[in-house]
């Protein structure tokens, strides 16, 4: 094995490259906290300390903020209305940011004694967005209609509403260029909005608009505050920049999680995945969100809408049993398709474009992203759904997908297309995909792919205990802009505890003042490893710091060595 490069291939950069070892000491006494937080909060080039830390929501958004969404006072009146006629229609999107936004709003107005009918498109028949029957079935049971996380660029639906005599807020955060004129449109990224929340999901949006109306007295102040749970699962399930809103979203509804009263629906999935210790950013991300999916994916889009607005702890079991299965048969559809795919076939372009008529629409979006981690390119992946090919986009972020769905879709290669930086979803008609690959591929030409990844700091094997771990749970949440530290031991010898199905291994890390640490190093081909290790004695090593729950120790877990 080649050992001139990374075990996996990686350019390991240092990102401290900035800090001067004086303004660490620095920001370490003004602050009262330890020299690795204070680098580790440099390198993050965090300003307000004190404010990142605590994670209060008063300290970082205030009416002021809100008002300056575009329309913002378009909705009291409609809100007025909403009281007046005790009904409304809520359209949602099928995905976690959806469910928990239309969640939020079912919640907060049912406690008026609004009559809320809410209506999430199925994925396999009715695709993404508003649909003409869809706005026939929001208008008959009432003429309020919001739409949550989608439905800016639904120009037509949007119309029609609107000639109907109905009266549509929309809540969104995706790319939006022109919208009919005789709708309320809450979204940041349209071009009159003023706002800087442009980094919120849906969820995070709603929220603020309900809070807006209640601090407005629109109705009767309630506490808000209860749905902060929902707003953190989204936040971090929709991948958005935890910054300084973001952070306290997910900070305070983590709390709210882990407290006495969370979420019923939260709490049955926490209970059905077999969770035992307190719930953190990691468990939002990869265990609870994936399952809210799930329903979405394999056909039943209510699903996660119900488990999420459920008062009644025994209803939410019965939808995370339901879930649960769906997940189940997800990861067996996924695990088939990815194992099916040569990402080789990728190597003389700078995207993987990857079609194939039998598979499952509700999961080419996962598909795309597991794809995508392996190269880092540009991922596209369809398949054929009511006669025409139906696909989602992943990628980094060094190109913004959602914008290349916009554009193809003016330059008439799509049907409908859209999204945001990272992830994009579109229609096309079968005649339309090599030309359609074409364009992706004169848009990415230039794109330069670089496996590039970055560690923040050079440890001594003797600090990894637990005050490191109790600086990075100051430091937690972690998400997009605030990833979780990675840091680099030089020059330590490795040798192997244990082999777990030949897939995972239990490795001990010695330098040569004789302090040692236990580790784990996931997702790897033991015999290959094997064959890295006996190529010479001494090894640089990248890593995240955890705490094991078996034994309670602070131990490693290996990102890569060389």
């Amino acid at each position: 094995m080649n050992t001139s490069q990374s075990y996996l291939g990686a350019n390991w950069i240092s990102i401290h490259a900035e800090n001067n070892d004086d303004r660490i000491f620095e920001l370490a006494q003004k602050n009262n906290i330890s020299l690795n937080l204070a680098r580790l909060l440099s390198n993050r080039k965090i300003k307000k300390i004190s404010n990142f830390i605590n994670s209060k929501l008063k300290d970082n958004i205030s009416l002021t903020d809100i008002s300056q969404l575009s329309q913002i006072d378009d909705v009291l009146g409609f809100f007025e209305n909403v009281k007046k006629e005790k009904k409304v229609s809520i359209f949602s999107d099928y995905d976690v940011d959806g469910a928990c936004a239309a969640a939020i709003c079912q919640k907060f107005l049912k406690q008026y004694d609004i009559d809320v009918k809410v209506y999430i498109p199925n994925r396999l028949n009715e695709g993404y967005g508003l649909n003409q029957n869809a706005c026939e079935s929001l208008l008959e049971h009432s003429s309020n209609i919001i739409v949550l996380d989608c439905g800016s660029n639904n120009y037509k639906e949007q119309e029609l509403i609107a000639n109907r005599k109905g009266k549509l807020l929309i809540i969104d955060h995706h790319e939006c260029e022109n919208f009919y004129h005789d709708i309320i449109l809450i979204n940041p990224k349209t071009p009159i909005d003023k706002s800087s929340l442009n980094d919120l999901c849906a969820t995070a949006l709603t929220f603020l608009v309900l809070f807006y109306v209640v601090q407005k007295e629109v109705f009767e102040k309630k506490d808000i505050l209860q749905y902060l749970d929902l707003v953190a699962m989204a936040t971090i399930c929709d991948l958005v920049p935890l910054t300084s809103l973001n952070r306290t979203f997910v900070k305070q509804g983590l709390k709210l999680i882990n407290s006495e009263n969370p979420n019923k629906g939260i709490q049955t999935l926490i209970n059905q995945s077999k969770i035992k210790q307190k719930i953190t950013e990691y468990h939002l991300g990869y265990i609870l969100g994936p399952r809210i999916n799930a329903g979405g994916r394999m056909g039943e889009s209510l699903l996660g809408f119900h488990l999420l607005s459920s008062e009644n702890i025994h209803q939410a079991l019965q939808y995370a049993q339901i879930i649960e299965s769906h997940n189940q048969n997800r990861q067996k559809l996924q695990t088939s398709i990815v194992q099916s795919i040569d990402i080789n076939e990728s190597n003389d372009a700078n995207i993987n474009f990857f079609y194939d008529a039998t598979w499952h629409i509700g999961i080419v979006g996962i598909i795309a992203g597991r794809l995508m981690r392996i190269n880092q390119k540009p991922t596209f992946v369809m398949t054929f759904n009511n006669d025409v090919i139906v696909g989602s986009g992943r990628s980094m972020g060094e190109k913004n997908i959602g914008l290349l769905m916009m554009n193809a879709v003016e330059k008439g290669i799509l049907i409908k297309g859209g999204g945001h930086h990272k992830a994009c979803g579109f229609t096309l008609k079968q005649e339309n995909l090599n030309q359609f690959k074409e364009y992706l591929l004169s848009e990415t030409f230039d794109l330069v792919i670089e496996n590039n990844k970055y560690y923040e700091s050079v440890l001594d094997i003797n600090v990894i205990n637990d005050h490191l771990l109790n600086d990075l749970d100051v430091l937690s949440p972690y998400g997009q802009l605030n990833p979780e530290p990675v840091f680099k031991l030089e020059k330590v010898k490795i040798n192997i505890l244990q082999i777990f199905k030949e897939k995972h291994a239990k490795l001990k890390f010695s330098d040569n003042l004789d302090f040692s640490c236990e580790g784990m190093f996931f997702d790897i081909n033991a015999q290959e490893l094997k064959s890295y290790l006996s190529s010479k004695v001494d090894f640089d090593c990248y890593f995240k710091v955890k705490k094991d729950t078996y034994s309670s120790n602070t131990i490693i877990h290996l990102e890569d060595i060389h």
